[in-house]
């Protein structure tokens, strides 16, 4: 995307973790007034030299939206562009609270009619089938009596099966993790009960084989219209647990990747940033859908790293929407370009020596790549570089003795 002089509106960044992080490197240096709202006043970007101020404000705060204006009143004026990070509950506070904003408030994301159709998988499965995307087979399940029913009936299911939970925050918050294996009909059940009914919001889902780099990853910013103007793929290679947050990635590109999240996409009537993901399936070579983020990812500034700003894009369509045209979407970049979370990948490498799933030189090799992008290490930024080193020279030593 060619540069030019755009008016230095500020962002609200609502996040302030490693998704965050990647919108502050593609905007502080361009001199873009950055504020925070933090859940608690304490994640890594509040610590970053670009962010001005920062407003510690829980999304379930009785009075968030009006606390949230006259911080914005006092402390920024007007006018300022909208962007959530990382964060969910952000997403779904400010989308039913669209309207309310006001048109000087400029909103990266649509209101809450659209956006239920990401954050709900039941629509959003409903949505991709209608189209002709595949996806996993799947499940919905309030109570213990439906799970019965389901399983008394004909349906032919396979295990191994996948439990995950749609109040998937909540339940990682509780549990630890995003989703649980069950391999028989005993296993289900008990997990069942284990995790309390999943919250009444079990999805039940076959498990698609193959490893985490079968994982591709669809980013990419959309206008009004929902054309897309910015898009970047990667695919996963490590992540710090199963079902969790990556931590090693590589650059990648499908056609068929493209072609389905942008049909997913126009017919959601999405805008601002997307996030797709999919998994290819060796079973029958089709690519699935797994699930939709609607908000800034946690890899976003590897596409920056791999000359596509995506962040950059968003920012100035928020701000002047007849900026950018349709436009004839193709790969720009290299393959095999890496972004590296560190201080995470050595502990999800630690697990996976432990439990001899890879070898120490599967381990080396897998960070072989034509270029780097390392999270969230930026030279610019030197405010947060001595905490961020001493936390990785800790993570090495904890590595090499254990």
């Amino acid at each position: 995307m060619k540069k030019r002089h755009i008016r230095k509106i500020p962002v609200i960044l609502f996040g302030d973790h490693i998704a965050a992080y990647g919108v502050i490197r593609a905007l502080g240096p361009q001199k873009i007034p950055i504020y925070i709202v933090s859940q608690n006043g304490k994640g890594l970007c509040t610590h970053s030299r670009y962010v001005t101020k920062t407003l510690t404000l829980n999304e379930s705060d009785a009075d968030f939206i009006n606390k949230l204006k006259k911080w914005i009143s006092l402390n920024i004026g007007t006018e300022a562009v909208l962007m959530i990070a990382g964060d969910d509950q952000y997403l779904d506070i400010l989308s039913k609270n669209h309207s309310s904003l006001g048109p000087n408030l400029k909103c990266t994301f649509p209101p809450w009619n659209i956006v239920k159709k990401v954050r709900n998988k039941r629509e959003t499965y409903k949505i991709a089938e209608s189209i002709g995307i595949p996806v996993p087979q799947t499940f919905f399940i309030k109570s213990e009596q439906e799970l019965k029913d389901l399983l008394s009936g004909n349906i032919n299911m396979r295990y191994p099966l996948l439990m995950k939970s749609e109040e998937s925050k909540k339940f990682l918050k509780k549990y630890k993790t995003k989703g649980v294996v069950s391999n028989n009909e005993w296993e289900l059940f008990e997990n069942y009960s284990r995790y309390d009914g999943f919250m009444g919001e079990l999805l039940l889902q076959e498990m698609i084989p193959g490893d985490e780099n079968q994982l591709l990853n669809f980013i990419g910013t959309y206008n009004k219209y929902s054309d897309p103007i910015q898009i970047f793929m990667n695919r996963k290679r490590r992540s710090s647990g199963q079902f969790l947050s990556c931590t090693l990635m590589e650059s990648m590109w499908s056609q068929e990747v493209l072609e389905y999240s942008n049909l997913l996409i126009k017919e959601i009537g999405y805008y601002g940033y997307v996030n797709p993901e999919f998994k290819y399936d060796k079973r029958d070579g089709k690519i699935r859908l797994m699930e939709i983020n609607g908000r800034i990812s946690m890899s976003n500034s590897h596409a920056l790293r791999c000359g596509n700003d995506i962040i950059s894009a968003m920012y100035e369509d928020a701000i002047d929407p007849k900026r950018f045209l349709k436009i004839d979407l193709k790969k720009d970049y290299a393959d095999n370009i890496l972004w590296w979370m560190p201080n995470g990948d050595l502990q999800a490498a630690k697990k996976l020596l432990n439990n001899n799933e890879i070898t120490f030189s599967e381990c080396m090799k897998s960070l072989s790549g034509t270029g780097y992008i390392v999270e969230p290490f930026f030279w610019r930024d030197y405010k947060i570089i001595p905490s961020q080193l001493a936390a990785l020279l800790k993570a090495i030593v904890v590595f090499l003795i254990k």
